[in-house]
Protein backbone atom coordinates (compact mmCIF):
# COMPACT_ATOMS: atom_id res chain seq x y z
CA UNK A 1 0.00 0.00 0.00
CA UNK A 2 1.54 3.57 -1.01
CA UNK A 3 1.73 6.02 1.75
CA UNK A 4 0.30 9.92 1.72
CA UNK A 5 1.38 12.69 3.27
CA UNK A 6 -0.65 15.22 3.23
CA UNK A 7 -1.19 19.11 4.83
CA UNK A 8 -3.95 22.05 5.36
CA UNK A 9 -2.83 24.78 2.87
CA UNK A 10 -5.84 26.86 3.57
CA UNK A 11 -8.81 28.17 3.46
CA UNK A 12 -10.41 30.59 1.11
CA UNK A 13 -13.52 32.20 -0.51
CA UNK A 14 -11.61 33.75 -3.50
CA UNK A 15 -9.17 32.83 -5.82
CA UNK A 16 -6.81 35.05 -4.33
CA UNK A 17 -6.77 32.92 -1.20
CA UNK A 18 -6.57 29.72 -2.97
CA UNK A 19 -2.81 27.84 -3.39
CA UNK A 20 -1.78 28.63 -7.01
CA UNK A 21 -2.87 26.76 -9.77
CA UNK A 22 0.21 24.55 -10.58
CA UNK A 23 -0.39 20.82 -9.90
CA UNK A 24 -3.35 18.60 -10.81
CA UNK A 25 -6.92 19.20 -8.08
CA UNK A 26 -9.33 17.22 -7.20
CA UNK A 27 -12.39 18.56 -5.79
CA UNK A 28 -15.64 16.73 -3.02
CA UNK A 29 -18.87 18.57 -3.42
CA UNK A 30 -22.13 17.35 -1.66
CA UNK A 31 -25.06 18.18 0.39
CA UNK A 32 -24.15 19.05 3.83
CA UNK A 33 -22.98 16.99 6.08
CA UNK A 34 -22.77 13.96 3.21
CA UNK A 35 -19.20 12.95 3.94
CA UNK A 36 -17.09 15.06 1.99
CA UNK A 37 -14.45 16.15 4.69
CA UNK A 38 -14.62 12.51 6.34
CA UNK A 39 -13.86 10.97 2.81
CA UNK A 40 -10.80 13.07 2.17
CA UNK A 41 -9.57 12.09 5.58
CA UNK A 42 -10.25 8.26 5.16
CA UNK A 43 -8.19 9.21 1.43
CA UNK A 44 -5.28 10.35 3.19
CA UNK A 45 -5.22 7.99 5.84
CA UNK A 46 -5.21 10.93 8.73
CA UNK A 47 -8.46 11.28 10.74
CA UNK A 48 -8.09 15.34 11.41
CA UNK A 49 -6.65 16.14 8.09
CA UNK A 50 -10.07 17.75 6.91
CA UNK A 51 -12.37 19.05 10.11
CA UNK A 52 -15.31 16.98 10.24
CA UNK A 53 -18.38 17.74 12.51
CA UNK A 54 -22.17 16.36 12.77
CA UNK A 55 -23.31 20.12 12.01
CA UNK A 56 -24.14 20.86 8.94
CA UNK A 57 -22.63 23.76 7.47
CA UNK A 58 -18.84 23.69 9.09
CA UNK A 59 -16.87 23.76 5.91
CA UNK A 60 -17.73 27.57 5.26
CA UNK A 61 -14.80 28.03 2.65
CA UNK A 62 -12.91 26.09 0.23
CA UNK A 63 -10.56 24.12 1.96
CA UNK A 64 -7.36 22.75 0.24
CA UNK A 65 -5.21 20.51 1.00
CA UNK A 66 -1.38 19.26 -0.47
CA UNK A 67 -1.40 15.97 -1.12
CA UNK A 68 2.60 13.90 -1.13
CA UNK A 69 3.17 10.17 -1.99
CA UNK A 70 6.02 9.07 -0.27
CA UNK A 71 7.55 8.33 -3.80
CA UNK A 72 9.42 11.00 -4.96
CA UNK A 73 8.82 10.65 -8.50
CA UNK A 74 5.26 10.98 -8.07
CA UNK A 75 4.44 14.54 -8.43
CA UNK A 76 2.28 15.49 -5.81
CA UNK A 77 -0.98 17.21 -5.80
CA UNK A 78 -4.43 19.20 -4.00
CA UNK A 79 -7.50 18.49 -2.93
CA UNK A 80 -10.41 20.15 -2.17
CA UNK A 81 -13.17 19.86 -0.14
CA UNK A 82 -16.08 22.42 -0.75
CA UNK A 83 -18.92 23.79 1.29
CA UNK A 84 -22.09 21.67 1.39
CA UNK A 85 -25.13 22.73 -0.10
CA UNK A 86 -28.46 21.55 1.42
CA UNK A 87 -29.87 22.01 5.02
CA UNK A 88 -27.04 23.81 6.01
CA UNK A 89 -28.30 26.00 9.09
CA UNK A 90 -26.95 29.34 8.13
CA UNK A 91 -28.61 32.79 6.40
CA UNK A 92 -29.81 32.40 3.02
CA UNK A 93 -27.19 35.31 2.08
CA UNK A 94 -24.43 32.85 3.47
CA UNK A 95 -26.04 30.10 1.26
CA UNK A 96 -26.03 32.24 -1.90
CA UNK A 97 -22.33 33.58 -1.08
CA UNK A 98 -21.45 29.98 -1.18
CA UNK A 99 -23.25 29.36 -4.33
CA UNK A 100 -21.06 31.99 -6.06
CA UNK A 101 -17.83 31.11 -4.66
CA UNK A 102 -18.68 27.61 -5.68
CA UNK A 103 -19.24 28.80 -9.07
CA UNK A 104 -16.09 30.54 -9.15
CA UNK A 105 -14.03 28.00 -8.00
CA UNK A 106 -15.54 25.36 -10.39
CA UNK A 107 -15.48 27.19 -13.54
CA UNK A 108 -11.98 28.93 -12.87
CA UNK A 109 -9.60 26.46 -11.45
CA UNK A 110 -7.86 25.49 -14.65
CA UNK A 111 -5.60 22.80 -13.28
CA UNK A 112 -8.88 21.01 -12.11
CA UNK A 113 -8.97 17.27 -12.84
CA UNK A 114 -11.93 16.25 -11.48
CA UNK A 115 -14.82 16.83 -9.70
CA UNK A 116 -16.33 14.02 -7.44
CA UNK A 117 -20.13 14.98 -6.60
CA UNK A 118 -20.98 12.61 -3.47
CA UNK A 119 -24.78 11.74 -2.61
CA UNK A 120 -26.06 10.11 0.24
CA UNK A 121 -26.41 6.69 -0.62
CA UNK A 122 -29.17 6.26 2.10
CA UNK A 123 -31.52 8.40 0.35
CA UNK A 124 -32.94 8.69 -3.42
CA UNK A 125 -30.72 11.50 -5.20
CA UNK A 126 -32.15 14.96 -3.90
CA UNK A 127 -33.08 17.57 -5.99
CA UNK A 128 -30.11 19.64 -5.44
CA UNK A 129 -27.77 17.02 -6.03
CA UNK A 130 -29.87 16.39 -9.57
CA UNK A 131 -29.45 20.15 -10.01
CA UNK A 132 -25.73 20.30 -9.41
CA UNK A 133 -24.98 17.08 -11.83
CA UNK A 134 -26.90 19.24 -14.58
CA UNK A 135 -24.65 22.14 -13.64
CA UNK A 136 -21.72 20.19 -13.75
CA UNK A 137 -22.37 18.73 -16.81
CA UNK A 138 -24.02 22.06 -18.73
CA UNK A 139 -20.69 23.86 -17.64
CA UNK A 140 -18.15 21.35 -18.63
CA UNK A 141 -16.75 20.49 -15.03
Amino acid sequence: MRTLRAEHLGSGRSAKHWPAPDRPEYAFIGRSNVGKSSLINRLVGQRKLARVSNTPGRTRNVEHFLVRPDRTEDRPWLLADLPGYGFAKVPKSEREAWRKMIDAYLLGRTNLQCVFLLVDVRLEPQRNDLDMMQWLGENGV
